[in-house]
């Protein structure tokens, strides 16, 4: 390794170090003290609990803010190389841009790494811990849960209820089977349905056959159509028993999905946030191939500030595109997998694009 090479890492991982920390900050402020601790305020929770919530969502906040900060990261450390003459310098030495530009690729795709990981091992058990300490520690809301790859267990205060999927969107129970007990916790019916929908604050449940355990041993069975069972849960209490797909790594939301797929249920929605668990840890690698040309350009005679300015701007458009395109795959307007990637095809594409014409 060269010594200009190792100035140049030097210089970016200085740089990207301040950078992750104000993008992480921002985010703290935005996201967590506007949207959460102003929800929070009026649960009262204890002070160290919401500083162990703030703690475990710094890996989300990680994850989402690393591809940004990557891109001021880049956009500066060649911007201020430009603005001090060293490319110049470095050129003169015979060195081309490609071989300037190598290192920060390299590292880039360094932080590419430890953003997989971070999603893979830390990001779904924080994500699971924060979920937790929200609802039932500082909402106070209750129902204990059982989580499980393919289906989820919910536990009130008269019936334990086994589901295999619930739809958060149209408020829609599939697979569900529910246990009811007496005072004295003995089983007293159990209820199979293979629907069940939330309409006019009731659960109308579907298919459905009704066991009913009496005293002296006996058994009644009653099957049906259509009929209405008065439950405690709402389905803002299954939604706290849910996994979202952050809670769960690309292993297990695969499996997940396999699993509903195989029990002969659809959970489209969930198969955009399988493909995106991969393209968008990628973004840290499209977002140098952006910063690199207009780095090059405005740090001539440029602005910074206007430079830093128009960075922003673009990663802001960049994760608007890759979210409304994410959207319209868990619509189904989209295919899946394309609408995971086509924001890195077409951002990718432009950066290869200007980065190849810029003159060595």
């Amino acid at each position: 390794m060269t010594i200009i090479t190792k100035y140049i890492i030097k210089e970016f991982i200085k740089i990207f170090s301040l950078c992750l920390g104000a993008c992480l900050g921002l985010f703290f402020i935005i996201d967590l003290s506007i949207q959460y601790l102003d929800r929070f305020s009026k649960y009262d929770p204890p002070f160290l609990l919401t500083v162990l919530f703030c703690l475990y969502k710094i890996p989300q906040m990680f994850y989402w803010m690393c591809p940004m900060a990557i891109l001021l990261a880049i956009f500066l450390t060649l911007a201020l190389l430009t603005r001090n003459n060293e490319i110049i310098a470095m050129k003169a030495s015979g060195i081309n841009i490609y071989s300037i530009i190598t290192p920060l690729l390299i590292l880039s795709g360094c932080v590419v790494l430890i953003s997989c990981a971070n999603q893979e091992l830390i990001l779904p058990y924080a994500s699971q811990k924060a979920e937790y300490i929200e609802n039932l520690k500082i909402k106070g809301r209750k129902g204990p849960r059982l989580l499980k790859q393919d289906r989820f267990w919910y536990r009130s205060e008269d019936a334990i209820c086994n589901i295999e999927l619930f739809e958060h969107r149209s408020n829609t129970l599939q697979g569900i089977t529910i246990y009811f007990f007496d005072q004295q916790l003995v089983l007293t019916r159990r209820l199979d349905a293979k629907l069940g929908k939330w309409i006019d604050d009731k659960w109308h449940f579907y298919n459905l056959v009704i066991r009913t355990f009496n005293p002296d041993g006996s058994m009644e069975i009653e099957n049906a159509t259509e009929k209405i069972i008065p439950l405690r849960e709402t389905p803002a209490d299954f939604k706290v028993a849910r996994r979202e797909p952050e809670e769960m790594s690309y292993a297990e939301l695969k499996d997940y999905i396999n699993k509903i797929k195989k029990a002969g249920y659809q959970i489209p929605e969930y198969i955009p946030y399988l493909h995106a668990k991969i393209s968008f840890p990628l973004i840290c690698l499209i977002m140098p191939i952006l910063a690199i040309p207009f780095a090059l350009r405005i740090g001539k005679g440029g602005s910074i500030a206007q430079g830093i300015g128009m960075s922003v701007i673009v990663g802001f458009i960049y994760f608007v595109f890759f979210n409304f395109s994410l959207s319209l795959g868990r619509g189904g307007v989209l295919p899946p997998l394309f609408s995971a990637w086509v924001a890195n095809i077409l951002f990718g594409s432009l950066g290869a694009y200007l980065t190849l014409k810029v003159r060595r």
